[in-house]
């Protein structure tokens, strides 16, 4: 438990001395498909460094840097398009608020097939949800500037039979936000991080009204199919003016349990063992 203060608290100071730095530079626009129409929610971020933000629901995203970032690239990314890097310093030469494009493109993934009949339901997580710890989205000191931060766990599900995801749900500990909304990933694993998304569609889960307890996202629709282990992870892609607490609990120790964190869109991964936020996920096998 020592070690896990520890670990929010080296977050929390490095993240601070990163935006203590008097920021300078602006960089903001819109991002459309190839017909010029607006992609809404989409990452926007320097790569491997916790800056980053998403597109509103008119394809526009806004973020404030300071000097020391002018060399490094910026990363757009959405599911269903190409991802695009450009060079910072490029871009602080417009004059005017930037226009960014992408492609369409869908990943190929193996096909899974599953037979129907005889299969069985499994749960599998975390359900305790009374702890003292927490791992938080919004830091009240760096207000909005971690959107497209995720908080996952690892989901062993073996690979001698494909799985058919049915349900997920997660615990929120703390919202005072009048409204948020977050999106939930489902990727493979590769070099024990975060890989290729298996999910081909965005799915949104909205919190009003400063929700807290059990989100529960019926999985029925969508046929995720995977036949391996996966990471699960909610993504914070947007919240109201008002409100500076959110967080999920943080069970530790979690024996048998991978936590996974990334603050900010394209920030690097992080990974702890024995521990675990309380996530649930049902599956058929």
């Amino acid at each position: 438990m020592k070690f896990m203060k520890k670990i929010i608290i080296l977050i929390y100071v490095i993240l601070n001395s990163t935006f203590s730095i008097s920021q300078e530079r602006e960089i903001k626009g819109i991002i459309t498909d190839s017909l010029k129409n607006p992609i809404q929610y989409v990452n926007v971020g320097i790569l491997n460094k916790p800056v980053g933000t998403v597109t509103n629901e008119n394809g526009e995203f806004y973020l404030n840097i300071n000097n020391s970032f002018i060399s490094d690239t910026l990363k757009i990314s959405c599911l269903g398009f190409k991802p695009k890097e450009l060079v910072i310093k490029s871009l602080l030469s417009e004059k005017t608020d930037l226009s960014i494009s992408l492609n369409n493109y869908t990943e190929k993934l193996d096909e899974i097939l599953i037979n129907s009949s005889n299969l069985k339901t499994y749960t599998k997580g975390k359900e305790k949800t009374k702890t003292k710890n927490e791992v938080f989205f919004a830091i009240p000191s760096l207000k909005n500037l971690n959107l497209g931060s995720e908080i996952g766990r690892k989901f062993s599900l073996g690979t001698k039979k494909p799985s058919l995801l049915k349900e997920f749900k997660f615990f929120l500990k703390e919202n005072n936000f009048e409204s948020v909304l977050f999106r939930l990933n489902f990727y493979t694993i590769e070099n024990n991080k975060p890989s290729k998304k298996i999910n081909n569609t965005n799915i949104l889960i909205p919190a009003d009204n400063q929700l807290t307890g059990w989100i529960t996202a019926d999985l029925s629709d969508y046929g995720i199919k995977t036949q391996e282990d996966i990471i699960i992870t909610v993504e914070w892609i947007k919240a109201s003016e008002k409100g500076d607490k959110l967080s999920l609990p943080i069970l530790i120790p979690s024996f048998s349990s991978t936590h996974y964190y990334k603050y900010g869109t394209h920030a690097k991964w992080k990974k702890y063992g024995s521990i675990s936020t309380a996530m649930m996920l049902t599956y058929k096998q």
